[in-house]
């Protein structure tokens, strides 16, 4: 498909045969199509029907070209161009921890996924096992888990071609994607397209060169606040109705972007991140900030380590920071995939995730176990060392060490029900039961003290009720 043509981005929906891709609703998808755009209830719906991995998984490789059209038509408003764009964010990057800190390998995946097809399905089940339990890190491990639990279905191997193929249909787009990044109602007023292009384009590694180059001559990154020419004024009534106006700056986004697609080489844009790092915008300053971390990884500058952490401390906090320059995608919070991608520093960054973790271990339940099993990487060394109980029963440990299991230890009782995260405290052969835990690392639990003739606290007011489903994944981390 060619989204520069005038044709209805829906053209050749109806003359695919979507009930043998998908028997249940399949007859559903070119309506849902049809209505993308300007529907949430539309966008919900085909998300729940092809998200990676649920069985209509194996249409999404047919759908994205639609997705793609819909989201550069001329005819899509620009503040409706969000929703397919997060579609195929969501599907490219519904595993994002697979992603991060380190992007995949293209050419690997591709053999692995040639030998998961090619395989009879219970010898690929059995060596994903022990590719999980060997696994060198906590990266790899996870994703050789959700390999398996993929393989586990029905259709396991058709899956993991489909997600494979969806990947590459939507990166053989990137020419029509990267034109979303211009023009001001792209890049301006709430929900731009320009936003939610970056996020999704920073995921497409493998043609990182044109992304950068497209990044960085769209957002004019390259050039000092001082050398630019003045923002453009508005050329149409519907810039002016929808907002649509740029400001001339850079978008937190495509500077999350650049720190997953430029290249350390790239002097430039190194050059222009340090620009924007110190500069005055504390949003910018931070997702620059942090984009020096994962184009330079052990080599970071301090200064940009520093900065990080000086905008932790500030009101709007990691997550705050994290939440305005990183997407929100396949279940994960922002500041939780920024926790993962700093990984890419090693020890350089260690602090810096040691300081976020007790926040998000607390906070983010639905990742708590992905979370407890990097920190207890980070003080403890892999899964894989060979731990044991009688090691921790006589250890001295340090105060990092402490920070980690000392947060663990403070979790309340329903984290302790979370048989993900007690698995996870097995692997370390850590105690899985809180008095247990408790009694290892020192930490007495808190006793509640109820005052009989204290005043009762007024009933606090109805709040309305946190988004769920596929829009509590884009927004509900507070974006």
């Amino acid at each position: 498909m060619n989204a520069t043509t005038d044709n209805d981005p829906h053209d050749g929906a109806e003359s695919v045969d979507w009930a043998a891709l998908l028997p249940e609703g399949g007859e559903r998808v070119p309506g849902l199509l049809a209505e993308l755009a300007g529907s949430d209830t539309a966008l919900s719906d085909l998300h729940d029907l092809v998200h990676f991995p649920a069985p209509g998984h194996v249409a999404a490789p047919r759908i994205v070209d639609f997705l793609v059209d819909t989201a550069c038509a001329e005819g899509t408003p620009p503040t409706d161009r969000w929703r397919p764009l997060s579609l195929l964010l969501e599907l490219v990057a519904g595993h994002p921890e697979d992603r991060l800190p380190e992007v995949r390998d293209l050419g690997q995946w591709r053999d692995e996924v040639a030998w998961a097809t090619s395989t009879d399905v219970e010898k690929v089940r059995e060596q994903y096992r022990v590719w999980a339990e060997e696994a060198p890190d906590e990266q790899h491990h996870l994703r050789m888990r959700n390999r398996l639990a993929v393989m586990e279905q029905p259709n396991g191997a058709a899956l993991l071609q489909a997600e494979l193929d969806t990947y590459e249909a939507v990166l053989a787009r990137v020419p029509d994607l990267v034109t979303l990044l211009k023009g001001g109602v792209n890049r301006g007023g709430l929900d731009r397209a320009g936003e939610w292009v970056s996020y999704l384009l920073a995921f497409l590694t493998d043609d990182s060169e044109r992304i950068a180059s497209e990044i960085t001559g769209a957002s004019q990154v390259l050039l000092a606040k001082d050398l630019r020419p003045a923002p453009q004024a508005p050329t149409s009534l519907r810039e002016v109705m929808s907002g649509g106006l740029d400001s001339g700056e850079p978008l937190p986004a495509e500077l999350f972007a650049l720190g997953l697609v430029a290249d350390a080489a790239d002097i430039d844009t190194t050059v222009a991140l340090t620009h924007q790092m110190a500069g005055g915008n504390l949003y910018n300053s931070f997702a620059a900030s942090v984009s020096l971390v994962l184009i330079h990884g052990e080599d970071t500058p301090r200064e940009a380590l520093r900065r990080i952490g000086r905008g932790g401390g500030t009101s709007m906090g990691y997550a705050g920071l994290f939440n305005e320059s990183w997407p929100h995608c396949g279940g994960r919070s922002p500041q939780v995939l920024g926790f993962l991608a700093l990984g890419r520093a090693g020890g350089r960054a260690r602090r810096l995730r040691l300081d976020m973790l007790p926040g998000l271990i607390k906070e983010e339940a639905d990742s708590r176990a992905l979370v407890t099993g990097v920190g207890l990487e980070i003080v403890l060394g892999p899964r894989t060392k060979g731990h044991s109980a009688e090691e921790h029963a006589r250890a001295e440990y340090d105060e990092e060490t402490l920070k980690v299991l000392w947060a663990i230890a403070e979790l309340p009782a329903s984290a302790w029900e979370d048989e993900e995260f007690t698995a996870t405290l097995d692997a370390w052969a850590l105690p899985d039961t809180a008095e247990e835990f408790r009694a290892l690392v020192g930490v007495e639990p808190e006793e509640e003290q109820e005052d009989e003739e204290a005043p009762q606290a007024p009933a606090p007011a109805p709040q309305a009720p946190a988004p769920g489903g596929l829009f509590g994944r884009l927004f509900g981390g507070g974006r």
